[in-house]
């Protein structure tokens, strides 16, 4: 699937210019929504009235070091020689991704919500269109956790925490009602909390970073990773995301590279809801829900 993104904002609010760079058309089947500090309310209430019929939300950090997802080795602390994250236990993985979430930088944060059936909302490009477009989000943001002196510029954090519970995106009422997803939760369910706190630090421990995502997002986050390795016996699902994509036929994976958020949120989205159809379609996928891989065991044949 191609994907084609709205203008970026001219004024970058001294954001690095590829936090922002300037689109590239690439095609008519999605429709990328930049969103910076001048329409992240109105984008954001936009979405909040969507949930209802779209409440699977899919989300994507990218931030300083790269885009934050450790199998593709993408802003890990480094390890020493012969050393393999997959083999640390689960409190190391979690300090590791602390020390990651905590020290980069959040630039962009993909959003794409879709149905039961994978559909995705569809809304005018611009006012003036004619025609709807599916449609996903990329939220840019500025390094830091200040104020920015630009309307047109890249979000703060601290405006985008405020603005998911002015919006009520996280809120009483979606809370339990609404299914995160994300590819590689460790890091993206982590950008993610960091967000929604405005930029503090993770917590301490694992079990203290459960309990927030509980606390903010309710009991229905999936990790892919995980439930890509809880597949039946005899099915390997392991790789990056482009990965996974191409080898799923997610149409998103059709895109060329480089992918941004927006369009690695779509490329989660529609890798989880063909996992979820090919193999949970009976079993159901609950059972994973708030799950996250490296920090819960593996099943005995993974």
């Amino acid at each position: 699937m191609s994907s084609r993104r709205a203008p970026t904002p001219a004024t970058t609010g001294g954001v690095p210019p590829s936090a922002l760079r300037p689109p590239r058309p690439r095609g008519s089947d999605v429709f990328i929504r930049l969103v910076c500090a001048e329409n992240l309310m109105p984008e954001l209430a936009t979405i909040r009235a969507l949930l209802p019929r779209y409440p699977y939300v899919t989300v994507y950090a990218e931030h300083a070091a790269g885009g934050g997802d450790y199998a593709d080795a993408d802003g890990r602390v480094a390890l020493p020689p012969g050393v393999r994250v997959e083999g640390l236990p689960a409190a190391a993985r979690y300090a590791l991704a602390k020390i990651d979430v905590d020290a980069f930088p959040l630039l962009r944060l993909g959003i794409t919500l879709c149905d039961a059936h994978g559909r995705l909302p569809s809304l005018r490009a611009v006012p003036w269109a004619a025609a709807a477009a599916a449609s996903v989000w990329q939220v840019g943001l500025l390094p830091g956790r200040g104020s920015s002196s630009s309307g047109g510029g890249a979000a703060t954090l601290r405006a985008l925490a405020y603005a998911l519970r002015a919006t009520g995106v996280v809120s009483p009422e979606t809370w339990g009602n609404v299914t995160w997803v994300a590819h590689g939760g460790l890091y993206h369910l982590g950008f993610l909390l960091k967000a929604l706190t405005g930029g503090a630090p993770l917590p301490d421990t694992s079990g203290e970073f459960l309990a927030a995502l509980r606390g903010y997002l309710g009991g229905r986050v999936f990790d892919v990773r995980y439930v890509a390795a809880r597949v039946p016996r005899g099915v390997t699902l392991k790789g990056p995301l482009a990965y996974l994509a191409a080898l799923l036929g997610a149409p998103a994976a059709a895109a060329r590279g480089p992918w941004q958020a927006g369009e690695k949120s779509l490329a989660a989205c529609q890798v989880f809801m063909r996992i979820k159809g090919l193999y949970f379609a009976w079993d159901g996928i609950d059972m994973h829900a708030g799950c996250i891989d490296g920090l819960h065991a593996p099943p005995p044949w993974s």
